[in-house]
């Protein structure tokens, strides 16, 4: 049994693995031939923050496979956390039900306090603004898919990174591959938290901060993120800088930067940006039903 808890947690070679597997599951989506490698399997989807993409591209990969599903959307409401049970007791409980449970809930630290009770696999699809492993990977696969190389790349994570999980947790699974140059796009007040920059340090990564997007066209990947709303404490601080970087038609036109987005996408990019070359967000989405059927493989048969 193998927990997917953190983008802290994979070698380079477990990275290239599971890329490797993503792309045979792609293939065979494609073709229409998935073999049901889990036709005995039963997957749970216990949400306790909305989703729409991680929680049907699990639930969808998890049937593709051939596995039994069972979910909820709003666990908060749904569950007897609502009566005070904790989520251990919960964990412990799923666990006697299914063979793997997917998990995302609002506050940090949540995915690994389950893996401690649990008796199954547990996959954190996001806890708070901690970790978000499995996009991160699907981010890797996307990259490697339209560029051909996790290396020697220039890439800017914008726009909220003291808050956005999905830009951590890309940033760390790039320090494996060489010659990666990071830039974070952000008002001041939304730099990336010091432990965040001490990690990367640790790491060996090169890494920049600025405030604006005159360089743009120098990146290899722009990786935009809408600004968290739920993390902010002061709802004026996120209304303050919702609007104040935004990838517009007029910037991205012309260029051959790349972006990505983990969606939702709220204010950070132009509608009239979906029509030009460089967005490769919706694409992105859908790269991670193979990435999730990989990653349900690798937990549910080793």
């Amino acid at each position: 049994m193998q927990h997917i808890l953190s983008a802290k947690q994979f070698s380079k070679e477990q990275l290239l693995e599971i890329l490797s597997s993503a792309g045979e599951m792609e293939k065979q989506v494609l073709a229409g031939k998935v073999e049901k490698i889990l036709q005995d399997k039963v997957v749970a989807c216990i949400f306790f923050e909305p989703s729409t993409r991680t929680r049907l591209s699990f639930e969808t990969a998890a049937l593709r496979l051939g596995a039994g599903v069972v979910s909820s959307e709003n666990a908060t409401q749904d569950f007897s956390v609502y009566k005070g049970e904790s989520l251990e007791d919960t964990t412990r409980m799923i666990c006697g039900y299914v063979d793997c449970l997917v998990l995302r809930h609002p506050e940090a630290g949540t995915a690994e306090r389950a893996a401690k009770v649990a008796t199954k696999p547990i996959i954190n699809a996001g806890d708070g603004g901690n970790q978000h492993p499995t996009q991160a990977l699907l981010d890797l696969y996307t990259i490697k898919k339209t560029l051909g190389r996790l290396d020697n790349l220039k890439i800017a994570f914008g726009f909220d990174p003291k808050h956005s999980r999905t830009i951590r947790s890309l940033a760390l699974l790039l320090t494996h591959f060489e010659n990666n140059i990071f830039t974070f796009v952000c008002p001041p007040a939304l730099n990336p938290s010091d432990d965040v920059l001490e990690d990367l340090k640790s790491r060996g990564a090169k890494f920049e901060i600025i405030d604006n997007l005159n360089n743009f066209g120098d990146y290899d990947i722009f990786y935009a993120n809408r600004l968290q709303q739920e993390r902010f404490e002061d709802k004026a601080e996120f209304e303050k800088y919702r609007r104040a970087l935004v990838l517009t038609e007029k910037l991205v036109a012309g260029t051959k930067t790349k972006i990505l987005d983990p969606l939702p996408r709220i204010d950070e990019i132009e509608t009239a940006v979906d029509a030009l070359p460089n967005a490769l967000y919706f694409e992105q989405a859908k790269n991670g039903l193979y990435v999730r059927m990989a990653l349900l493989k690798g937990v549910l048969e080793g």
